[in-house]
């Protein structure tokens, strides 16, 4: 007489469903792959700060950069920086774009204050008008 099956392996369907998430998880950022397709970002709102408390990085078309309102040289910019953010820790450091600056540059920036020990960073935008709302 046959024995009776009391309980069913369940170890093929587990192994199974491992793999599926793997490849769920390998090939889902190539679905989510960037389009080549116009995307118009809307402007932010925001709330005006005092520009006397902030310390500001500029970035312009050109790769001119400055400090708050002194031009320097993107080697300059580490050290210049690291003394502003160490007089003043509690600032808010501001990067100000030109908006056809390439991201990756501006990203940059960003690394360079997190590096010298800014707390609080910022991307500086054009405030919408009351009537754009």
């Amino acid at each position: 007489m046959a024995q009776r099956i009391s309980r069913i392996d369940i170890t093929p369907l587990v192994g199974v469903a491992l793999i599926l998430v793997i490849v769920f998880m390998v090939t889902s950022p190539l679905i989510m792959a960037p389009i080549n397709m116009k995307v118009d970002l809307p402007k932010a709102r925001t709330i005006e700060v005092n520009s006397q408390e902030n310390i500001t990085i500029s970035l312009s078309r050109d790769d001119q950069i400055a400090l708050n309102e002194k031009q320097i040289s993107q080697s300059e910019l580490e050290n210049e920086l690291r003394m502003a953010v160490d007089q003043h820790p509690q600032h808010v450091v501001i990067i100000r774009a030109d908006k056809y600056v390439e991201h990756e540059k501006v990203l940059h920036l960003l690394s360079i204050a997190k590096k010298v020990g800014a707390k609080q960073l910022a991307l500086a935008t054009l405030q919408r008008n009351r009537e754009e709302r």
